[in-house]
């Protein structure tokens, strides 16, 4: 009886290739390692002509240089390719197999058979989004990363995430969609019980991401003054406590939509218009997300700072967000 995996994959090669194909049990191999038995179901089958192997992975977690041995290895008990199947690929593994030119088919996505000079894609994932730059939900997932605030070593979910960052599972969802568009994640599964790691970490993960990232800042409040203290200081006043640049004439806080519609009702409360902004001793910097998910002290993160200052024409300013950025533990 055929199994739901080979039944997908019969039919994506009768669609895409017009192929009536028979997996046998019979894959030319007398016994497995242990490894290969639990990593695979091991079928026979026959391609315009050619005999090869097909090895049907049990899991997920089985990395592109692997399956490059496993393919190795069957070919030398053998002398059959191996073709490796699998429900979900990330593209970031699809790139590394065709690298190694390791043969692989994910049903309803794409196949990649060089022996057979055959390389079929289609949209791998109809809902996956592809921007130029992600919604701040994403940003945040991404900086929560760099921060330390989600365990790397496990695979996250948009159910975990949503609890863990205060969103819907709905936008989790939808921020997942957009950095596996980007390359930034991979994982198995749809949906907000989808598996997913990122693909790179540290620094490499921020030079990856940051030109998709952008500024939190919705918009800047300036006032004559604020008696009320305010949780996390931002912009320059930030900066100035991390680095050895100087103190700014007026201290800058970053608060959330929320808190601004509570302060904006505050008596007495005097805002100095943008063109009379350097008489301004208190700036508020309205975000996009709660800076509170992502501060570790009485300022912003570091990144989330960077991204704010990113349009600031000083070079001081500039050279103190480098120095803050070589400080950072990778």
């Amino acid at each position: 009886m055929k199994t739901q995996s080979e039944a997908e994959v019969l039919k994506y090669l009768a669609e895409t290739l017009g192929l009536e194909v028979e997996f046998t049990s019979d894959a030319g191999v007398d016994s497995l390692p242990y490894h290969l038995e639990e990593a695979y179901e091991l079928k026979g089958c026959q391609l315009l002509g050619r005999d090869f192997i097909a090895l049907f992975a049990k899991h997920g977690a089985l990395t592109p240089a692997s399956i490059e041995k496993h393919v190795e290895w069957c070919y030398g008990k053998t002398g059959k390719r191996a073709i490796f199947v699998t429900d979900a690929l990330a593209a970031y593994n699809r790139k590394r197999l065709i690298e190694r030119k390791v043969p692989f088919i994910v049903p309803r996505a794409q196949l990649y058979l060089p022996d057979l000079g055959l390389d079929l894609s289609e949209n791998l994932k109809a809902g996956m989004r592809r921007v130029d730059k992600v919604a701040p939900a994403s940003q945040m997932v991404v900086l929560a990363a760099l921060l330390g605030r989600l365990n790397l070593l496990e695979d996250f979910t948009a159910t975990s995430l949503a609890a863990h960052l205060g969103y819907s599972k709905m936008t989790m969802t939808r921020a997942l969609d957009e950095l596996r568009g980007l390359d930034l994640v991979e994982g198995l599964g749809e949906g907000s019980y989808g598996k997913f790691r990122f693909v790179m970490t540290g620094e490499a993960l921020w030079q990856r991401a940051r030109p998709h990232m952008k500024s939190p800042i919705k918009k800047r409040i300036y006032l004559q003054d604020c008696a009320e203290r305010l949780d996390f200081k931002a912009g320059e006043s930030a900066l100035c406590e991390q680095t050895l640049l100087g103190h700014p004439q007026r201290v800058t806080w970053a608060v959330t939509s929320q808190q601004w519609k509570h302060l904006d009702r505050t008596p007495n409360l005097r805002i100095t218009p943008e063109v009379s902004k350097a008489a301004a001793r208190v700036e508020f910097e309205v975000w996009s997300y709660d800076p509170a998910v992502l501060a570790g002290r009485d300022y912003v993160d570091p990144f989330s700072l960077a991204l704010s200052l990113n349009d600031e024409t000083d070079d001081r300013v500039q050279i103190a967000v480098d120095e803050m950025l070589k400080g950072m533990s990778w």
